[in-house]
């Protein structure tokens, strides 16, 4: 199992975010999502609630409300996985208190986000909507991925704004607008 640097796979503002009224969102993946150690969700995956309250990945064509991950659901804050013996390994995490679930900006926020979850192969001017496919989406995109959509056919969850850029670490990532825009 190769190890995933942890700047490699981001959500990240740059800029409205935090503010006091920056707005977010707490819960869970639904069991239907199948998180596991070797099933992860990263960091600026879209989701919505469904009725349970949980998130699910993805928007396709349904008129939800789309939020973006920050965290990823293997995360030390997260999960309660094991980090190394600290007593042993240089690096070790130890998990306080980790309760399972993930925070997530809402795409009514006014901010710009940048995430390294998107489609590489796509081309991203600015003002391209972009959508992402729900679990056994019909585009071939992993489920809650970022990539191009078509405004009147997608749930839109945002437009892009400087394209593909730097997420403040050294990695790509495709900078945003978060703005919904109903099918």
């Amino acid at each position: 199992m190769s190890a995933t640097l942890m700047t490699a796979q981001t959500l990240n503002a740059i800029k409205g975010w935090p503010q006091p009224s920056a707005v977010d969102f707490v819960a869970p993946f639904d069991a239907t999502v199948g998180v596991t150690p070797t099933n992860v969700v990263p960091p600026g995956t879209v989701v919505h609630l469904n009725n349970s309250g949980n998130y699910v990945l993805g928007v396709g064509n349904l008129a939800v409300m789309p939020l973006f991950t920050f965290q990823g659901s293997n995360d030390p804050d997260v999960v309660n996985a094991y980090g190394g013996d600290p007593s042993a390994d240089v690096g070790s995490s130890v998990p306080i208190t980790p309760s399972g679930a993930v925070m997530a900006l809402v795409a009514i926020g006014a901010y710009e986000l940048v995430s390294t979850n998107y489609y590489t192969g796509g081309t991203y001017n600015p003002n391209t909507p972009l959508t992402a496919d729900v679990s056994g989406g019909s585009s071939g995109h992993p489920a809650g991925q970022l990539y191009a959509g078509t405004i009147g056919t997608n749930m839109i969850v945002g437009l892009v704004s400087r394209g593909v850029t730097d997420n403040g670490y050294g990695h790509n990532a495709l900078a945003f607008w978060p703005c919904p825009v109903f099918p």
